[in-house]
């Protein structure tokens, strides 16, 4: 396969969605096949902050941890090379975020249910807004808040549910190469 197969070659590519939909996996799936760097950007804040989400959002709160997402995510997709981005679950809170995201890339909206996405993140540990509650109630929660943003920034909307990370990389690939990577 070409290095940039299936996807445009001067853009980048953003995974968008919940928690548990498989962003990481697919992300790093979808970066092997077509030759690009992959970036966690949780990851990516991680680094940038110098410690772990956990320990940002117990300091800063969400707040502070937007504010380092911010920065990361403008710094990835100021990149030359496009890459692909496996965002965090909450990236399209911020209106700079909605807006960089719709400039530089193609996004793609992993969509699962949150009955999916419960059995998918197994053990709340590590994710500070599973903390407060049962996690399928979260995510309904998540999923009803964040659902129109999804859909209003989202270039492609993929169903996940019943899938393997391989079939949704594939799926991502063919379905931008078939819109041509843009916009419609």
């Amino acid at each position: 396969m070409e290095p940039t197969a299936g996807l445009q070659p001067h853009r980048h590519l953003a995974l968008v969605g919940l928690m548990g939909v498989g962003k990481t996996s697919v992300g790093a799936a979808v970066a092997a096949r077509s030759g690009r760097r992959h970036v966690d950007l949780d990851r990516a804040v991680t680094q940038l902050a110098g410690r772990s989400i956990g320990v940002i959002f117990h300091e800063g709160g969400e707040a502070a941890f937007r504010a380092y997402e911010q920065e990361a995510l403008a710094m990835q997709l100021a990149a030359e090379d496009p890459v692909v981005i496996s965002t965090g679950g909450g990236v399209l809170i911020g209106e700079s975020n909605r807006e960089v995201l719709a400039r530089s890339a193609t996004v793609v909206w992993l969509r699962a249910t949150p009955e999916t996405l419960a059995g998918r993140v197994g053990d709340p540990d590590g994710r500070p807004l599973l903390a407060d509650g049962e996690p399928l109630e979260v995510l309904r929660r998540l999923a009803d808040e964040r659902g129109p943003s999804y859909e209003t920034a989202a270039d492609v909307v993929l169903d996940t549910d019943g899938l393997t990370v391989d079939e949704v990389g594939c799926m991502v690939i063919d379905v931008v190469a078939a819109t041509g990577g843009v916009p419609q």
